[in-house]
């Protein structure tokens, strides 16, 4: 229960952390790398879609990416068909021999992993905010998939409810027992080229900042709550940063 209470409190700052970053410079793009203008794929965490993302789109417009949607009305369910129709939306505003990036927050970074597998060169950076991407992508290459989160450090309670949502919206789904092509991306290393960044929070009672480590990968720590790793400040600044990189 302590566990659970905690977690409420630290979602609750959330609204402050967006309001920090609105009253911040970074907000407008001053002091930070411009971007070349090329896409950026948006994933967000689990039962959400891009509404919450909005913020992050209009900041990455505005220092020179062009943002791209999931298309995803709620990110619950089967996962490999969440992944296509996020991919497919994304390779249709990848221009010829163009590169592009990926952004995924929580569940979302799993999305992006499998996508970013499957898209090897043409990924240039993926970004991984409070993710355990990397932790399940292990997991699954070693076989030991566990259903309940515990050995990747996820919240027990947010995993199950992720799992209840997957048998009510698609009872077909028995990831990853399936073999199907997301457990194979996912279970993929991605290509040499792809820069791989993953930021977690200190305070994070979700996905812990330790879970968020990923071996090669740059890792970054930052302080605020679970869900307002999509709109804390310190976040973007790195965002730019790697994203220009």
């Amino acid at each position: 229960m302590a566990r659970r209470a905690g977690g409420m409190v630290g979602e609750s700052r959330a609204p402050g952390e967006l309001i920090r970053l609105m009253t911040s410079p970074v907000w407008l793009g001053s002091g930070v790398a411009r971007g070349d203008g090329r896409p950026v794929l948006v994933l967000p965490g689990l039962f959400g879609n891009d509404l919450y993302l909005a913020p992050l789109h209009g900041w990455l417009m505005r220092i020179g990416y062009r943002p791209v949607i999931s298309t995803l009305a709620i990110n619950a369910g089967c996962p490999e068909t969440l992944r296509v129709a996020a991919q497919r939306n994304f390779e249709s505003q990848l221009r010829p021999g163009e590169k592009g990036a990926i952004i995924g927050h929580s569940r979302g970074g799993m999305l992006g992993w499998a996508i970013a597998a499957a898209l090897g060169p043409r990924i240039s950076h993926l970004v991984l905010l409070g993710s355990p991407a990397g932790a399940v992508a292990a997991m699954m290459r070693q076989g030991a998939f566990d259903s309940t989160g515990a050995s990747v450090g996820a919240s027990a309670t947010v995993v199950r409810a992720g799992n209840i949502a997957r048998r009510v919206l698609s009872p077909q789904c028995n990831v990853p027992a399936c073999g199907c092509p997301y457990v194979r991306d996912m279970s993929a290393s991605l290509h040499p080229s792809t820069k791989i960044t993953s930021i977690g929070s200190t305070e994070d009672t979700i996905v812990s900042a330790a879970t968020c480590i990923v071996p090669g990968a740059e890792n970054l720590q930052v302080q605020g709550s679970h869900s307002g790793l999509a709109q804390n400040v310190d976040v973007y600044r790195h965002l730019a940063r790697v994203l220009a990189s």
